[in-house]
């Protein structure tokens, strides 16, 4: 901003600095977020919602194998339908072509997406997470690795619903995409039949992460998995999160491929 002087007869130009840039964040990622706290209301049915499917499971007398299948899938549903769909209406809005013009690495943008639908996300997972614990009060390794996986399985969605919008334009598209896409990928994680005890099915299931986090759901729920422990969940849960950003980050382009 600049402001008139006038000093000797002469007018004289004052530039002074604008309040607002303060407060704005300087990265990409802040910037989503606070666009995201700024519809309050849909945060709070956001927030809410996974609440109100969790509950009951905890809160009732599910047998652990089927409590922990439900907890999975609203997990992984979480992560893939909140980004996939944001990404899709920051399209549509606008957001997308005017991040295309930027100097910023594809690579660089498509890991502040993840990573700001992810804060949010984590926040969802954490909450239900927090409510299993609480109510079933398991060993502390257990609850801190199931925790963890929670976080990774949070953030590899988070990658599958960016992939998701990197080639759809609509809502409709997206939510109908992850449908076709998580059900195989569950149903390989041995999420609806259990996991095979040797055969390509169970090495394909040692290889997702969505089978760690149903055993470590179950072990929380007091069931008892085949297989699984605290060391196998954390060796998961990281492997997981390197594979998630990676990804995102491959993804910055395709993201932003028909906008520039």
């Amino acid at each position: 901003m600049a402001g008139l002087v006038r000093a000797g007869g002469r007018p004289r130009v004052r530039r002074t600095r604008a309040p607002l840039p303060r407060w704005l964040p300087r990265r990409l990622v802040g910037l989503e977020l606070l666009a995201t706290l700024a519809r309050r209301r849909a945060l709070v049915i956001k927030l809410a919602f996974p609440l109100g499917l969790a509950l009951p499971l905890v809160a009732t007398s599910a047998p652990p194998f089927f409590a922990a299948m439900l907890l999975t899938v609203l997990v992984t549903l979480i992560g893939a339908v909140g980004t996939g769909v944001t990404v899709v209406r920051a399209r549509g809005g606008g957001w997308l072509a005017r991040l295309a013009v930027l100097p910023m690495a594809p690579a660089r943008i498509g890991v502040e997406l993840l990573l700001a639908s992810f804060a949010v996300d984590a926040v969802q997972g954490s909450i239900v997470v927090g409510l299993v614990l609480a109510w079933r009060q398991p060993a502390p390794l257990i609850g801190l690795t199931c925790w963890l996986l929670v976080l990774a399985v949070l953030a590899i969605a988070n990658a599958l619903g960016l992939a998701l919008a990197a080639v759809t334009d609509h809502p409709g598209e997206t939510m109908l995409g992850l449908a076709v896409l998580l059900a195989p990928l569950l149903f390989l994680a041995g999420l609806f039949t259990g996991i095979p005890a040797a055969g390509p099915r169970a090495w394909i299931a040692l290889a997702l992460p969505f089978s760690y986090l149903d055993e470590a759901f179950q072990l929380v729920l007091g069931g008892n998995p085949p297989a699984g422990d605290p060391t196998s969940f954390a060796l998961a849960a990281a492997t997981t999160a390197v594979v998630a950003v990676g990804v995102a980050a491959l993804l910055g382009r395709a993201v932003l491929g028909r906008e520039r």
